[in-house]
């Protein structure tokens, strides 16, 4: 072929185009594959970590405790108010969970909560050594106002 033919630059064309198309699948099958891989939607506690019981009482002055918590650690990627639309929600292929939603709330229990707290999941670091076994429960605390009707709006 001569480098000068208007027909082998048109040839070289197409199979570059043909190249980034295919290089362009092929990175969407990689991720498509990783997000399945790392399943979202399946976060189980074990039985005997949902079958843990809150060992503070509800005190509001604990529970304003876990948002003082819940604002340093957690507020970014799960919200001011708890939706899961943080300031760097966006940045995780995984989305923050939605603390408003009151039916899926109430599906889990409180040692559920500790236990997804302490344990993490990418992108969602562990606070197992990052917080007090105390905190933690306080966050539990504080994290079910979101999904109650009529808590005290100076607790959201």
């Amino acid at each position: 072929m001569n480098p000068a033919d208007p027909n082998a630059t048109r040839h070289r064309q197409k199979r570059a185009r043909i190249l980034l198309a295919v290089i362009g699948i092929l990175l969407i099958a990689a991720l498509t594959a990783f997000i399945f891989a790392n399943n979202v939607s399946d976060w189980n506690a074990p039985p005997e970590a949902k079958m843990l019981t809150n060992p503070l009482p509800q005190d509001p002055g604990l529970i304003a405790a876990g948002k003082a918590v819940y604002q340093e650690k957690c507020a970014n990627c799960h919200g001011d108010s708890g939706n899961g639309k943080g300031n760097d929600s966006w940045k995780y292929w995984a989305k923050p969970a939605d603390f408003t939603d009151a039916s899926a709330m109430n599906k889990m229990t409180d040692g559920e909560l500790f236990w997804k707290i302490t344990a993490g999941r990418k992108p969602m670091p562990s606070f197992e050594t990052k917080l007090s076994e105390d905190e933690r429960w306080m966050l539990v605390d504080y994290i079910r106002t979101f999904s109650r009707p009529g808590a005290p709006a100076d607790l959201k």
